[in-house]
């Protein structure tokens, strides 16, 4: 996450100096359009008169979250739900015991069946005894324990593309604004014609 502002910085250092036309205020409005939209997806476009844009990355910031918001949800509820599973049809509670004991939970039909694979395959074994014994009652309760704690992963791998997309999003707002900025103000211009007693008369009008 580090690499990840300080690249953000670097980049938006490079866009925003203009040596060749120097012109300080124009950098300045640049600099404070991407500050505005970087910190909230969406401020800097409805401040340069851009509600249209504002709302985009407005609603693409809130859509984000919110699904951060339910996938870690579901992660904290699917982990419940094994934990349970296990204690019922393994005779263990796996909470607090890390990554790698779940996992063998998942993989092998009892705590015994994984010394018994471990001894024969390693010199230095994790042997798994006392309160980490366990016993699956069945085969398609451990495949259904290993399902369900593939499912929550899914969700802890979803909240780390949510953060991504979050800080892509705040980046991508503050480099559209960025460029909001630096646009010329629009003339008002006109074009009328007028009937006349001896013809027509045309009038083009635009403000400096």
């Amino acid at each position: 996450m580090k690499k990840i502002w300080i690249y953000t910085a670097i980049i938006a250092i490079l866009l925003f100096s203009d040596p060749v036309s120097g012109h300080c205020e124009k950098t300045v409005s640049s600099m404070k359009a991407f500050l505005m939209s970087f910190a909230v997806p969406g401020l800097g476009q409805y401040y340069f008169g851009s509600p249209g844009y504002a709302k985009f990355f407005l609603a693409t910031e809130l859509a984000i979250w919110s699904g951060y918001y339910y996938n870690y949800t579901m992660k904290d509820a699917r982990a419940q739900d094994y934990y349970s599973y296990a204690a019922l049809h393994a005779g263990v509670n796996p909470t607090g015991f890390g990554t790698s004991y779940l996992n063998a939970i998942g993989a092998y039909n009892s705590s015994f069946e994984h010394n018994g694979y471990k001894q024969q395959k390693s010199a230095e074994p994790v042997l798994y005894s006392g309160d980490m014994n366990w016993n699956w009652d069945s085969e398609e309760n451990r495949l259904h324990f290993r399902n369900l704690r593939e499912r929550e992963l899914d969700n802890e791998n979803n909240l780390k593309y949510c953060i991504a997309g979050a800080v892509l999003n705040h980046f991508l707002a503050g480099l559209h604004a960025s460029k909001l900025s630096r646009k010329p103000e629009r003339r008002a211009h006109a074009f009328t014609v007028n009937v006349l007693d001896g013809g027509l008369a045309a009038t083009y009008r635009r403000s400096f």
